[in-house]
């Protein structure tokens, strides 16, 4: 066994978004395997940045509690986080702030969400429509930059905290939940209605997409928390 130095994320918060989407990627590719060998070095590989080949020269000890501790981190409950900062390769700290009020978000920034909110591999797209650098701040209130579509920063997103990235899929499927008949309820049901007396197929579409968005969202959260809670535990 040889001595070598890796990082341990101390919390949710030292992982990246563009971490935990590689691994679920993998995961999803080999979770039906025996053997979890794999999936356990891969954990370590990419949420202690250690390159795979070393993996072996770890001590056993070391080994195993090192995946119970990322284990224990994975599978804890996330809250709302409000705001977080990211450093850029020119050492410039950015401070994003969550949408402050979610009743005048808009339609571009609904769909959005809609499309990316639950997607794995585009996870960094929905972060981007959720939180924006903050151009304002005074006390607990603060602004943030208007919305300029999901490219615009989302590659920056991948660098996301994964205790925001996790707490804001959470918040928004109960948002469209248990208020349901408040503020996306509310904005279902406007958007419903400017397909009242339109026929056209695209019409018809877009309309059935909306009335199925809730119960899709249902489904999706169900399939994301079976699946955060089932990870990493097969030590």
């Amino acid at each position: 066994m040889s001595d070598f130095s890796f990082e341990v994320p101390a919390t949710l918060r030292g992982i990246k978004l563009n971490q935990w989407q590689r691994y679920i990627d993998i995961y999803e590719k080999n979770k039906d395997a025996e053997d979890t060998e794999f999936l356990d070095k891969k954990l370590l590989s990419i949420f202690c940045n250690i390159d795979f080949k070393d993996i072996d020269k770890l001590g056993l000890e070391v080994f195993y509690s090192t995946i119970q501790h990322i284990s224990n981190l994975l599978n804890q409950k996330t809250d709302l986080v409000q705001r977080f900062s990211l450093k850029g390769t020119d050492d410039v700290v950015v401070e994003f702030g969550l949408i402050p009020n979610f009743d005048k978000m808009s339609y571009g920034e609904f769909i959005d969400l809609e499309k990316y909110m639950f997607d794995n591999d585009n996870y960094h797209k929905a972060m981007a429509v959720l939180y924006r650098p903050i151009k304002f701040k005074s006390k607990d209130k603060y602004l943030i930059h208007d919305y300029k579509g999901t490219e615009y920063m989302a590659d920056v997103m991948r660098d996301a905290p994964l205790d925001a990235a996790l707490g804001a899929r959470v918040f928004f499927y109960r948002l469209a939940t248990k208020l349901g008949n408040y503020t996306m309820a509310y904005t279902l049901k406007e958007l419903q209605k400017k397909q009242e007396g339109r026929q056209d197929e695209h019409s018809v579409r877009n309309g059935e997409t909306i009335k199925q968005y809730l119960l899709s969202l249902e489904k999706m959260l169900e399939e994301s928390e079976r699946l955060q809670n089932s990870l990493y535990t097969n030590v």
